[in-house]
């Protein structure tokens, strides 16, 4: 036998079987845990993790990060690892900043939030 086809190799990782509740449970090869998920969207979203579509447009280049489950870490991959890249190709920046008046904290969105809290800024009510 020779070596099993692309579209063999992503059968078994995709694989998985509908229980008796109706629910997904996740059979695939590299899956060591064989969650159960109520809907399938969420089956999907696990499954790329193991097969890790996106791949670094800088790899060819000498970058050793090879794949990322889902677009937005391989975006916040080229920001942290490749921003001159990242800029020249308008790559979304997930970055954002605080709206507390004088303030000039940034990060991700839930990072900001953290921040708020920790250093007592609060939103001013009109």
């Amino acid at each position: 036998m020779g070596q099993p086809s692309d579209q063999e190799e992503l059968a078994k990782l995709t694989a998985f079987t509908i229980t008796e509740t109706g629910e997904y449970k996740c059979i695939g090869s590299k899956c060591k845990t064989k969650p159960v998920f109520k809907r399938k969207c969420d089956l999907t979203k696990h499954q790329n993790n193991h097969r890790r579509p996106h791949e670094c447009p800088r790899a060819m280049e000498g970058c050793g990060y090879k794949g990322f489950a889902e677009v937005k870490d391989l975006h916040r991959h080229l920001w942290s690892h490749h921003p001159v890249y990242a800029r020249a190709e308008k790559i979304p920046e997930e970055k954002t900043k605080c709206d507390y008046p004088g303030c000039d904290y940034r990060g991700r969105k839930d990072n900001v939030q953290r921040h708020k809290a920790a250093v007592g800024h609060k939103r001013k009510e009109p």
